[in-house]
């Protein structure tokens, strides 16, 4: 894949909304650390702001965040854990990043996505232990909230009419899964989060988050955008205006 595709990730205009994207559940995390081999080295592919490398950085003793975005980096920085003596941020495309030594455990987010899969791999066998754990991380978007068929129907709207392109759900893109022809699938653990709360503003905002939703490419369809979703979204809130829903994020577990 190209690696210009995605580029608003390193706009300030989308980093700066990342913040109101839901977490992870702890579970996750959890799962990293008991399945990882050795708390020793970490490495976080298209690390972002740090959303699995911060907190890593109090189990692992040493952790690599790679990201080509310095938005992102500078983000990272400024949230907690992001200055710990162990956190290593280095600017750089994964398949290009200058890593050195083996490595016990990787993980890699929805990033993995955008990466140049055939290039990043045999690059990374260089730098795996034998035993590595590699962890792709997906999903922290609403899972089945109340609002599922309209939410679809506007995807199915806005999708074609932003990109160009037919509307796929993310079970039936094969976009999602090119990363797997290169691996060995060990294991996938799916996690249902504890309820989210986010006001409608907010949970726009962190629509605007995503590469396909993002202000620039927007552009004059922005006001549209915004008052169709508000609409579609108010019938669901609550008495203080906000939405409560779950997240799913899904972990899968490869070999190199």
């Amino acid at each position: 894949m190209r690696q210009d595709i995605g580029t608003s990730f390193q706009t300030k205009e989308v980093v700066d909304l990342y913040l109101y994207r839901p977490p992870y559940p702890q579970r996750i995390y959890d799962l990293i650390i008991d399945q990882s081999p050795s708390m020793d080295r970490i490495l976080d592919l298209g690390c972002g702001h740090g959303k699995i490398a911060r907190p890593m950085s109090q189990h692992f003793s040493s952790v690599t965040a790679v990201d080509p975005s310095a938005n992102m980096i500078t983000l990272g920085k400024s949230l907690e854990f992001g200055t710990e003596p162990n956190l290593e941020w280095v600017k750089s495309y994964a398949e290009t990043a200058p890593l050195t030594g083996q490595y016990d455990t990787v993980v890699a987010a929805l990033s993995i996505h955008w990466m140049n899969h055939e290039v990043l791999f045999a690059k990374l066998a260089k730098h795996l232990k034998t035993n590595h754990l590699f962890a792709v991380i997906e999903g922290d978007g609403a899972h089945k909230p109340p609002w599922e068929s309209d939410w679809q129907a506007f995807l199915a709207k806005w999708i074609p009419k932003l990109t160009g392109k037919p509307f796929h759900t993310s079970t039936d893109w094969p976009f999602w899964n090119k990363y797997l022809d290169y691996v060995e699938v060990k294991q996938t653990h799916k996690v249902v989060s504890e309820p989210f709360y986010q006001s409608i503003e907010d949970f726009i905002l962190c629509q605007h988050s995503r590469d396909t939703f993002a202000i620039s490419k927007l552009g004059n369809d922005l006001g549209n955008f915004d008052k169709e979703l508000w609409e579609l979204l108010s019938p669901f809130a609550n008495a203080n205006g906000e939405l409560e829903f779950q997240s799913l994020t899904k972990l899968t577990t490869v070999t190199v």
